[in-house]
């Protein structure tokens, strides 16, 4: 393993290089976390504007649900004259 060199001083960082440049950075718990919930509110931030352009497009008319062919199949005669529970009294 390459040994760790600090970053500049005051900085809590410590990067582990190697050959080919940096391999880790190594910051403090609480800063992991910080990073972490960061990363998680703009992952849901991006899925929200998504959601957001999706609506707006349907509501415009530009966008429309299309049916996903493999949850179509194909119903027997005896699929078909199976009593299904929703037809029960």
């Amino acid at each position: 393993m390459p040994p760790a060199s600090p970053l500049p001083a005051g900085d809590p960082h410590r990067v582990i290089t190697g050959p080919d440049g940096v391999v880790e950075v190594i910051v403090s718990l609480s800063e992991y976390q910080q990073l972490k919930a960061e990363r998680a509110e703009l992952r849901r931030l991006q899925e929200t504007e998504g959601r957001n352009l999706i609506a707006a497009q349907m509501r415009e008319g530009m966008a429309q649900y299309a049916a996903d062919p493999s949850a179509f199949r194909t119903l027997t005669r005896e699929d078909l004259e199976q009593e299904d529970v929703f037809d029960r009294p």
